[in-house]
């Protein structure tokens, strides 16, 4: 379990794949997800996709919930991968309670998971990826230090019309030089709780 500022990040347990099921054949929410609105899931293909998660050992799934409440708000994963031996850790998450969009809840998420990856699993990088129409996850990844660093285009096909596909990345020097100012803006009062608890890293 992994605490940041307003949130709880936890496993995915058995008695999550219902709230999941909901989530994942929300339309909207997978409009934005996953840029594949249409496509359904069934019960019997969550808990499929449970069992692959729990033989996975280099990939992380995340029920997110609010520390006050412990109510489940959203699903984060990050993914360990090794290319040409350069350590890194691909990272997605989103909020299935629509009603907490843009409520700031995806920067504290996103530098949440930056901080799993290179604190606490020694990534040398994140990368992260997003459909074109998704601006707000694009204004996320670039204020938490993300660069958008390529394009697949039209690569996705929704609501009519094809869509290109945005990558971005960060280096962990990168966001060392960032760290600070992130985790204040997103921690505010709880940063100096926050750093007693996770303090390898004390200087960006």
């Amino acid at each position: 379990m992994f605490e940041f500022g307003d949130l709880r990040f936890r496993p995915v347990e058995r008695e999550d794949l219902e709230l999941l099921h909901t989530w994942e054949n929300d339309f909207e929410v997978i409009m934005y997800s996953r840029n594949m609105p249409m496509n359904f899931v069934s019960m019997p293909q969550i808990e499929k996709r449970y069992e692959e998660w729990l033989k996975d050992e280099k990939e992380f799934h995340f029920i997110i919930e609010l520390k006050s409440s412990k109510e489940a708000i959203g699903i984060a994963r990050l993914e360990q991968e090794f290319w040409g031996n350069v350590k890194t850790a691909e990272v997605g998450t989103y909020i299935g309670k629509k009603e907490l969009w843009d409520k700031g809840l995806g920067k504290q998420i996103t530098v949440a998971l930056l901080e799993m990856a290179f604190n606490q699993l020694n990534m040398e990088r994140c990368s992260a990826s997003s459909v074109e129409y998704n601006q707000r996850a694009h204004k996320v990844l670039e204020e938490c230090g993300f660069k958008k660093v390529g394009v697949i285009r039209q690569s996705a096909f929704v609501n009519g019309r094809f869509w290109d596909r945005y990558y971005f990345d960060i280096l962990k020097l990168e966001y060392l030089s960032v760290r600070m100012e992130l985790l204040k803006k997103t921690l505010g009062e709880k940063l100096d709780e926050y750093l007693n608890k996770h303090c390898a890293i004390k200087e960006g």
